[in-house]
């Protein structure tokens, strides 16, 4: 990919129908090659998830997943959750992933779909958005021009694995 991109007038941003079969295939590919990352966990995704993974999200009534296209080209996506909050009794949009194509990555295709959420999250009434992201990943810079915090006092994600 070049330089030559011009994100305003090249890249259009859609939200994802998950019932559509183009929709659905550029979703799990551009997942899978964010797995692929080592900002991801740095190995494809097993098969199972890339059967399971869209009639999963479809069982998830507040999915959002919003693709970046050039032509027929997915070169991004962001999926999101609403969720609650009852410190401000509203609603609340939660990044679950961002995921731009390695080849497309700083043409600004990020910046492009982080704005379409914070339009879609205001549309809604969200009072905030919320991501997660590693330490050590270059897309920090991005999160922090968008606007994005870690609060005060910082903010931990902490998980635990269910089997």
């Amino acid at each position: 990919m070049t330089s030559t991109v011009d994100v305003a007038t090249d890249i259009e941003i859609i939200q994802a129908d998950l019932d559509n079969p183009k929709h659905a295939a550029d979703i799990v590919n551009i997942v899978d090659l964010f797995a692929k990352d080592p900002m991801g966990q740095n190995e494809p995704l097993s098969e199972e998830v890339r059967v399971d993974m869209i009639a999963e999200m479809k069982k998830i009534p507040t999915t959002m997943t919003y693709i970046a296209y050039m032509g027929e080209k997915a070169l991004g996506i962001v999926t999101c959750f609403i969720g609650y909050s009852t410190f401000t009794a509203s609603k609340t949009f939660k990044i679950h992933d961002v995921a731009v194509h390695p080849d497309a990555r700083g043409l600004g295709i990020g910046t492009k779909l982080l704005e379409t959420v914070e339009a879609e999250a205001e549309g809604l009434g969200c009072s905030k958005i919320t991501l997660e992201v590693r330490t050590d990943n270059p897309a920090k810079k991005l999160y922090e021009r968008e606007g994005f915090e870690y609060g005060e006092p910082k903010w931990w994600f902490m998980t635990k694995d269910l089997d």
